[in-house]
């Protein structure tokens, strides 16, 4: 079947398809952002505590790609939940690589090493009661709105999803040069 389909009718399918997941990412938000608002709390923010909650402190650098933000966007992010007493930033000392003495200059082999400077981000005491409050209240909303999902089906979106994401630059290039019939 699908290879009967004109290259006018696989357009038209892709366009269906990018148009009902950008609707349904839209009303998945929508149904999430409302009772994170009572808490006074946006989408990001959230995501950013919930972060911090699971894996603990995390470097500042870390933050912009696990996010899926700039790293203006994660600043702003920050100073907003840090306001609320939510989180903390530190700047710790990694510990120094380790390499050959033979390698340093004379001058510098006697001078203890240090490691690299780098800004760290954690939740506070607040943070953690506050995000034990509110993740199982959020968890329970996001299980009920896929409940209508099976759990394989569950597991094919979050493969779907990521599929998506990563792409497929030689699939994208072929379509991208091929002549359209209008």
């Amino acid at each position: 079947m699908a290879s009967r389909l004109t290259h006018r009718d696989r357009t038209a399918r892709a366009l269906r398809a990018c148009t009902v997941l950008i609707d349904t990412a839209e009303w998945m938000k929508t149904q999430l952002r409302g009772p994170l608002a009572a808490f006074d709390v946006t989408m990001r923010e959230f995501r950013l505590l919930e972060l911090l909650y699971r894996e603990g402190a995390l470097p500042v650098r870390d933050l912009g790609p696990r996010l899926d933000a700039r790293r203006t966007v994660i600043f702003k992010i920050m100073a907003r939940v840090a306001a609320l007493g939510w989180i903390r930033q530190r700047i710790v000392t990694l510990p120094p690589v380790e390499f050959e003495h033979a390698h340093l200059h004379r001058a510098l082999k006697n001078i203890p090493r240090r490691g690299r400077r780098i800004a760290v981000v954690g939740l506070t005491k607040t943070g953690k009661k506050f995000m034990k409050d509110v993740l199982p209240r959020h968890s329970k909303l996001v299980k009920a709105l896929l409940r209508v999902l099976h759990i394989r089906e569950q597991d094919t979106l979050v493969r779907i999803c990521l599929k998506l994401r990563q792409g497929d630059i030689l699939k994208f290039m072929h379509e991208i040069r091929m002549e359209d019939d209008e």
